[in-house]
């Protein structure tokens, strides 16, 4: 059976850049705690956050995922069009409510009822 040389010019050339030195710096880098404290605590918050996460042959992190944008948009009669509305209750519960403070998020349900 013959066997058939597939490589590319393009790719013997990459393969012949690639420097061998290259991987002991690699090595030496996961092997530092600096390192390894600060990708795991990325990769741990990003897994939580719902993204997907590849942790490359060269040390490169890659997060990827998907932000829920919401636009809130009300008629004005007097324009006589969609105007986009700012829903600054909302925010005011949401940084209450992480900052762990419930007095505020009662104080500004009562004012809204007003």
């Amino acid at each position: 059976m013959k066997k058939i040389d597939l490589t590319s010019k393009r790719m013997a050339s990459q393969i012949a850049k690639k420097p061998v030195e290259a991987e002991p710096e690699i090595t030496n880098m996961m092997l530092d705690a600096r390192y390894l404290r600060q990708s795991s605590s990325l990769i741990q918050d990003s897994l939580q956050k719902g993204f997907d996460v590849l942790q490359l042959a060269n040390g490169d992190i890659v997060a990827t995922g998907t932000k829920t944008v919401v636009y809130h948009y009300a008629w004005d009669e007097a324009k006589g069009k969609l105007v986009k509305s700012k829903p600054e209750a909302n925010r005011k519960r949401r940084a209450a409510s992480e900052e762990g403070e419930e007095n505020e998020v009662e104080i500004e349900v009562e004012n809204e009822d007003a």
